[in-house]
């Protein structure tokens, strides 16, 4: 009987240690899959816009999102500052959970426009255009931070798909990356795989910002 008790203590002490180590592992989850595909177009098809936003120096992405699954849902836009490598400001560009139900997707289509521009007082401004409204950001850059670029994260890609619950990155508006021989490089930074908030230590480039997006 005791040689039955003293088995039955260690199996129980045996088992309870297995549940506490299983109850101490973090639980991660996994972003949902969707049927949400993001394409861009720069710029403007259109020849006199496109002369004045040369002329201008003014960048312009329109986002195109498209998947059955954008019905009904809510949709969080946020932009990040990040200087020599390094996270200086995070801030939410517009919150539709935070507006009721006026700004939630009703459909499988969801657009929006994205300008930026380096101002002569030395400041990035960045103009958000959804249907009948617009959301404005400004921040200070260096007095000799010129030549930003706007571009996205789809690489070679005419489509790319994004995942629900989870911040995406979708553009940059970023310095050159000066290379060895002295030449400029924009895409090859953003199209090397290399985790966009890393560019600025990879690639010494001094200023740069991050945009993404969450569907929830």
């Amino acid at each position: 009987m005791k040689r039955f008790l003293v088995i039955f203590g260690v199996l129980y002490l045996l088992a309870s240690i297995g549940f506490s180590q299983q109850s101490r592992k973090k639980i991660v989850i996994k972003p949902k899959p969707s049927d949400i595909k993001l394409r861009t177009e720069y710029g403007s098809k259109n020849v006199d816009l496109a002369s004045v936003l040369y002329f201008e120096d003014l960048a312009l992405n329109k986002l195109i999102f498209s998947g059955e699954e954008l019905v009904n849902r809510d949709f969080q836009i946020n932009i990040k500052k990040l200087v020599k490598g390094k996270l200086v400001k995070s801030e939410i560009v517009f919150d539709s959970k935070t507006e009721g139900d006026y700004f939630k997707i009703r459909s499988n289509k969801f657009i929006f426009r994205v300008l930026s521009k380096i101002t002569e007082k030395g400041t990035a401004k960045f103009q958000f255009q959804f249907n009948g409204f617009t959301v404005q950001k400004k921040y200070k850059v260096g007095k000799n931070e010129t030549e930003f670029a706007q571009k996205d994260f789809l690489g070679a890609n005419s489509e790319i798909a994004i995942p629900l619950n989870k911040k995406t990155y979708i553009l940059t508006y970023m310095m050159p990356y000066l290379k060895k021989d002295g030449s400029k490089q924009y895409c090859e930074v953003v199209q090397t795989g290399v985790s966009p908030e890393k560019l600025g230590r990879k690639y010494s480039i001094p200023t740069y910002f991050l945009i993404d997006i969450i569907f929830i």
